[in-house]
């Protein structure tokens, strides 16, 4: 059973659980070159987790993190989306689950749009948000394709069912 629920500030075991679950193909479709490992800058800027400016979810199949999606808002209110979920879970519907979640988070926070950078060959990523924004706006530009969604207004929006709270 999968369970998504937010992700507190500072929780390097799930952030750590979940890359160590990526291949080195997901590594790099995920962050667009060839990471072998998380410096503790960035560890500490993805774990830094505020409930507004940056919203997460987590995913867990029998309390084992599976995925990680965020969204990191900039002062217009555009959010950028990074996503990831380990390998042995993917294409099972994990992804989409985790971002209608953050996406709902990032809306009732008061954020509008949410934008993506992905790989233009990650032909996975293109499908998970379409998906879910059916009204999203691709823009081509080269190896990579910007994905830009609406969010619904905060007023329109309540969590998936099955999300539950930070467990702070």
């Amino acid at each position: 059973m999968i369970e998504v629920r937010a992700l507190c500030n500072g929780e390097f075991d799930v952030l750590d659980a979940v890359f160590d679950g990526l291949s080195a193909e997901s590594r790099f479709r995920r962050f667009h070159a060839p990471v072998q490992g998380l410096t503790a800058g960035t560890r500490r800027v993805l774990a830094a987790v505020d409930g507004h400016r940056h919203v997460a979810v987590a995913a867990f199949a029998d309390g084992r993190p599976v995925g990680i999606a965020r969204l990191v808002a900039d002062d217009a209110g555009r959010c950028d989306l990074g996503i990831e979920v380990v390998d042995d879970v993917q294409r099972s519907g994990v992804g989409a689950r985790l971002l209608r979640a953050v996406a709902a988070l990032a809306a009732a926070a008061g954020h509008r749009v949410l934008e993506a950078e992905v790989l233009s060959t990650n032909r996975a990523a293109l499908r998970l948000v379409f998906s879910v924004f059916p009204d999203a706006t691709a823009f081509p530009d080269g190896i990579t394709t910007r994905l830009v969604a609406a969010l619904p207004a905060a007023d329109a929006v309540a969590l998936p069912v099955g999300v539950v709270a930070c467990a702070a």
